[in-house]
């Protein structure tokens, strides 16, 4: 299983997840997370796609890249 948090870490920086929360962390408090569930998320986390946009936007936005196709359909 492929996480949003794995891929990044794996293929940017280890510390590319921790950036992308940072990032969108104030939108998603309005969601009701907090940072150590976003930090470290369940394996079985799903989120939602409104959350997806938020990880995706960020992820383009300090990055200037995009989670490829493949990762997309396989990514949790």
């Amino acid at each position: 299983m492929i996480t949003l948090k794995n891929w990044c870490n794996k293929n940017i920086t280890p510390l590319a997840w921790q950036r992308i929360i940072i990032k969108v962390l104030p939108q998603l408090r309005e969601k009701g997370f907090e940072l150590d569930e976003l930090e470290d998320p369940n394996n079985d986390r799903l989120f939602q796609e409104e959350e997806f946009k938020l990880f995706t936007d960020a992820l383009d936005t300090l990055y200037n890249i995009s989670f490829p196709k493949e990762v997309m359909d396989k990514i949790q």
